[in-house]
C-alpha cells in the first residue's frame, strides 16, 4: 500500500502548474546573470578555489562554515578554471540543486496530501521571490536545504524501519556536513517528534520503548557517518584544531546581533502555544494515524525552527528560511485546499491562489528588475584581479571577494569576525599581515574593515579602477621644485607616474631611469620641471596598463 495521498490531476492542470514551472526556470536564466552578488557568494568560491590549488579549509584558508559543500564544488570549478565568467558558471552549479528542491519538496507533499497540493505547492515555492534569489546564488545553504528535504523526503516515504531510520540519519549526517545549522533542524525534528507522541497517545502506544530505542540508535547511527569521516579526513592533513575554532569555537559569542534583545527569549514559548491552539484539530485526528501523525510532526518542525530562528538565531538572513520554505509552501496550499473543500469546491480556489502567483512574481520582478546588470561591478573586481596580479601575489580584501588570489590577512570580516574585532577579542593586524605578505593590491573602501585598516589602506594605496595598489598620491610639484617626501609600508618594485608625459627627477638622491626596488620607510622624490600630478605606484600595475589617473 503507498503511502502517498491518490487523488489525480487533471490534464490541463497539471499542463498549467508545468508552464508555470517551466516560466520559473527560464526566469533563472537571465537573473544568473544580473542579479547582483552577496558577499558571501565570493567568499564560498574563494574557499572552493583554495581546494582546487591544493589548500586546506581552516588550516590554509580562515572559513566559518562547513566543508561540504566547498569539496563538492571543486571539481566543478577546476573545470571551469580561473576566469570571471566562472562566478556565472558557479550559479548555474546551483540550478540542479533548486531543480533538486522542488522535486523533493513534490515527493514529500505527495506521500502527505493529494497531488494536487503537491503539484502546487512545488509551483509556489518555484516563484517564491525569496527562495528564488537566495537559491540563484552560490552558496551553501543551497546544498544544505536539499540535503534537509532529502531527509524528510527518505523519513516520510515510507513505513519507519531501522534501515530508514538509519538513512534518514545518514542524509541528515550530510546536511551536517554542509553547515551547521543542521544542528538547529534535527534539534527542531526531534522535539516535533517527540510533541507528536505527547500530543497523540494512540500514536505513541504503536511506537513501543524498545522499537523506539532500536529506532534512535539507526538514526544516530547513520546520523555520525559523514561527520566522523570529515573529522577523521582533517585529523590526518593536520586540520583538525583550525576545524574546531573555524566552525565552532568561533561562531559560539553571547550577546551577538539580536541576541541583545532580552524580550526574544518570548517568542518561542508565546509562538509555540498559539501554534498547538491552532493546530488542535490536526492534534485530535492524527491519534493512531501514520499518516495525519506525520503531517503533524513536519508542521511542528516548521513551526519550532522558525520560532527557533526568530528567538535565538544572533543574525536571521535570507538564507535561513531555505528549509522551512519548502514546508511552508506545502501547508499554506493544503490548508487553501481544506479552505476549498470546506466551501465544497473540489478545486483549488484559482483565482486567489493565481493572485497570490501574481504577487509573488510582481514582487520578484521589482525586487531584483532583471533589465539592470548589478552583477557587473563583482566580475570586473575579479577580471581586473587576475589581470593585475600573478598567481603568487597576495591580496588585501574583506572576504575573499577577488576569489583567485591568496589574502593577505588571514581573518574574513564577516559577521562575528567584526563582532569579535569591536569586541577586542581578537587584533585587528591587518596592516602588519598586509606588510608580513607583502600584499600590493587591496580592495577599495570598505566599511568592513575596522577603523585602523582603512587608515593603513588609505595612507598607503592608491585607487587604479576597481582595485587600490601600494604606492602615494604627491600632487603637483610646486614652482620652486621643492622635493616630495612619502612613505612606503610595503617593500617592492615602484614607477613615478605622472598624469601628463614622462616624469625627470631623482628618487633619494639618484636619477630615476625606471621603477626600481624601494625599502619600507621615508623616501624622497626631487622633478627637475614643472609637471601634472605625480604619483609613486606599484610598478606592476604600471607595467600592466593600470593609472590612478584614469579608470582602466
Amino acid at each position: 500500500m503507498t503511502s502517498a495521498v491518490e487523488n489525480r490531476v487533471p490534464f490541463p492542470e497539471r499542463l498549467a502548474a508545468l508552464a508555470l514551472l517551466g516560466v520559473a526556470l527560464l526566469l533563472r536564466i537571465p537573473y544568473l546573470f544580473h542579479y547582483r552578488f552577496s558577499s558571501d557568494e565570493p567568499q564560498h568560491l574563494h574557499v572552493v578555489w583554495g581546494w582546487t590549488r591544493g589548500l586546506v579549509q581552516y588550516r590554509d584558508l580562515f572559513d566559518n562554515h562547513a566543508p561540504l559543500f566547498h569539496i563538492a564544488m571543486a571539481p566543478v570549478l577546476a573545470a571551469v578554471g580561473e576566469r570571471p565568467e566562472a562566478l556565472f558558471a558557479m550559479r548555474l552549479a546551483m540550478l540542479p540543486l533548486w531543480v533538486a528542491a522542488l522535486a523533493l519538496t513534490f515527493v514529500i507533499a505527495r506521500q502527505l496530501y493529494p497531488e494536487r497540493v503537491a503539484l502546487w505547492a512545488t509551483v509556489l515555492l518555484a516563484v517564491h521571490f525569496e527562495f528564488f534569489f537566495v537559491s540563484l546564488e552560490f552558496r551553501t545553504d543551497n546544498l544544505w536545504a536539499v540535503a534537509w528535504l532529502a531527509a524528510l523526503a527518505v523519513l516520510v516515504s515510507g513505513r519507519l524501519t531501522p534501515s530508514r531510520a538509519f538513512a534518514t540519519g545518514a542524509v541528515l549526517g550530510i546536511a551536517l556536513g554542509v553547515s551547521q545549522k543542521t544542528l538547529l533542524l534535527t534539534a527542531c525534528l526531534s522535539g516535533a517528534a517527540v510533541l507528536t507522541l505527547v500530543l497523540a497517545p494512540e500514536t505513541r502506544r504503536k511506537l513501543p520503548g524498545h522499537r523506539a530505542t532500536v529506532l534512535l540508535g539507526a538514526w544516530a547511527a547513520g546520523f555520525l557517518v559523514v561527520p566522523l569521516l570529515l573529522i577523521l579526513y582533517f585529523w590526518a592533513v593536520d586540520a583538525l584544531p583550525a576545524l574546531y575554532y573555524d566552525t565552532i569555537r568561533h561562531n559560539l559569542l553571547p550577546g551577538m546581533g539580536e541576541m541583545r534583545n532580552a524580550w526574544r527569549g518570548l517568542i518561542f514559548p508565546i509562538g509555540l502555544g498559539f501554534v498547538l491552539l491552532v493546530a488542535r484539530p490536526m492534534i485530535r485526528s492524527a491519534n493512531g494515524d501514520r499518516l495525519r501523525s506525520l503531517r503533524l510532526m513536519l508542521l511542528l518542525t516548521a513551526a519550532i525552527y522558525y520560532l527557533g530562528v526568530r528567538s535565538l538565531w544572533p543574525f536571521i538572513t535570507a538564507q535561513d528560511w531555505l528549509p522551512f520554505e519548502p514546508l511552508l509552501a506545502i501547508f499554506a496550499v493544503s490548508a487553501l485546499a481544506a479552505w476549498a473543500a470546506h466551501r465544497g469546491d473540489a478545486s483549488l480556489p484559482a483565482t486567489l491562489f493565481g493572485a497570490v502567483l501574481v504577487v509573488e512574481v510582481g514582487v520578484l520582478v521589482l525586487t531584483g528588475p532583471v533589465w539592470r546588470d548589478r552583477a557587473a561591478s563583482q566580475v570586473a573586481l575579479v577580471r581586473e584581479t587576475l589581470l593585475l596580479t600573478d598567481p603568487g601575489d597576495r591580496v588585501i580584501d574583506a572576504k575573499g571577494e577577488t576569489v583567485f588570489r591568496r589574502r593577505g590577512c588571514p581573518a574574513v570580516l564577516e559577521s562575528v569576525t567584526r563582532e569579535r574585532l569591536r569586541r577586542g577579542l581578537i587584533r585587528d593586524t591587518l596592516p602588519e599581515d598586509a606588510v608580513a605578505t607583502r600584499s600590493c593590491v587591496a580592495t577599495v573602501e570598505d566599511e568592513r574593515f575596522t577603523d585602523r585598516a582603512r587608515a593603513f589602506l588609505a595612507a598607503n594605496y592608491v585607487r587604479v579602477g576597481q582595485l587600490r595598489v601600494a604606492g602615494a598620491l604627491l600632487g603637483e610639484p610646486t614652482s620652486d621644485l621643492r622635493p616630495f617626501t612619502f612613505g612606503v609600508a610595503i617593500p617592492a618594485r615602484y614607477a613615478v607616474v605622472v598624469e601628463r608625459g614622462t616624469f625627470s627627477g631623482s628618487l633619494d638622491g639618484t636619477r630615476y631611469a625606471g621603477p626600481r626596488e624601494l625599502a619600507a620607510g621615508p623616501h624622497q622624490l626631487a622633478p627637475d620641471a614643472p609637471t601634472g600630478r605625480l604619483a609613486v605606484v606599484w610598478a606592476q600595475a604600471v607595467e600592466r596598463g593600470f593609472s590612478p589617473w584614469s579608470a582602466r
